[in-house]
């Protein structure tokens, strides 16, 4: 990283943040990290999130992956669709789109929004801050999901300090890293649903052309390597 940052302006100006586990060296895996602790903003990157909660919500009985919600979830991950993603959530969490609540009504909403970050909680991994749906930005941000996005008495958000909603959606690359090696290892899902897991963030460039100058593209010239992804574009990001 140092030898990069040195080399590359643009790279230093991005705030970089890079995290790797070693699961090829035994137990426990070995772990490095550049700023891999500090949060940002994932954009659609948080999307295979919900995609490993969606098979965990399956194993426990709570919703089933089929038909209409099948396809919705390779419209989130292959063509990172944000309408899927908003219908995806709403069934993860049991909530819906619509106007402000009541103080009542919201203390329920409210807890039912952390329902994947309390899931994270329980695999030992408690910086992802997977609380809210992605958005278009054209309207589809509105009542209670404004509500939400400004209530600053949840935990993990961005924060006003970062000039963020306070409740906005924050990853770091430490924890990103950790729930990939989970599912790497078959050990957030059972070994068939992480197998179905990787098999749809499996990334290949000849069929995906806009992956070319991405990491897919990078491998795919080195060779003899696999790419399992999600990414993300925000504004800068």
């Amino acid at each position: 990283m140092a030898a990069s940052l040195a080399r590359d302006r643009r790279l230093r100006e991005a705030k970089v943040r890079v995290a790797l586990l070693d699961l090829a060296h035994g137990e426990p895996p070995g772990l490095a990290h550049y700023h891999g602790d500090v949060p940002t903003y994932p954009a659609s990157v948080v999307k295979f999130v919900y995609l490993m909660a969606a098979y965990r919500w399956q194993e426990d009985g709570r919703l089933g992956i089929d038909g209409e919600f099948d396809r919705e979830l390779s419209e989130m991950i292959h063509q990172s669709s944000n309408q899927a993603t908003r219908k995806v959530f709403a069934r993860l969490t049991e909530t819906e789109p619509g106007p402000e609540l009541s103080s009542e009504a919201y203390r329920e909403f409210r807890e039912r929004r952390q329902a994947v970050k309390r899931w994270l909680a329980t695999l030992g991994i408690r910086d992802l801050h997977c609380v809210n749906p992605t958005y278009d930005g054209n309207g589809d941000l509105f009542g209670r999901d404004a509500q939400f996005l400004r209530d600053a008495s949840v935990p993990g958000g961005l924060g006003r300090e970062n000039g963020s909603a306070p409740n906005r959606q924050a990853m770091t690359a430490m924890g990103t890293a950790k729930l990939l090696a989970l599912l790497a290892t078959d050990r957030a899902l059972t070994p068939d649903d992480s197998a179905i897991v990787r098999r749809r963030m499996r990334r290949d460039p000849n069929e995906q052309r806009h992956l070319a100058h991405r990491i897919a593209g990078g491998a795919a010239r080195l060779g003899g390597l696999e790419v399992y992804a999600k990414s993300g574009t925000w504004g800068p990001i």
